[in-house]
């Protein structure tokens, strides 16, 4: 999984569409359909990372397990509810100075 900024400063994220011998794949598919305005990206290496996505004037947050590897788990774990994200981080009890940003 990996997220692209547009030239228009937008972000697109998009996951695994195929996968071919040696550890390479093909990332063409989309997670989200719609522009994604601003998003925080918070790795870690003990195997569980979470991105902020913002759509519209609401935050939701994404987790991504087993982040060491080709094919990842994720699945929004909060929908686009939060006004900020730092609330949403703060209510998940997520500090981002855990995170490499």
């Amino acid at each position: 999984m990996f997220a692209k900024q547009k030239k228009n400063g937008a972000w697109d994220i998009f996951r695994i569409s195929e996968i071919f011998g040696m550890g390479s794949a093909d990332y063409k598919t989309k997670v989200f359909d719609f522009e994604i305005p601003d998003l925080v990206i918070l790795n870690s290496t003990n195997g569980i990372s979470y991105v902020c996505v913002k759509k519209g004037q609401n935050w939701g947050l994404l987790e991504i397990k087993s982040n060491n590897t080709i094919e990842c788990e994720w699945k929004m774990i909060s929908e686009f509810t939060y006004p900020t994200a730092e609330k949403m981080l703060s209510d998940f009890k997520i500090n981002q100075l855990d995170f490499n940003s």
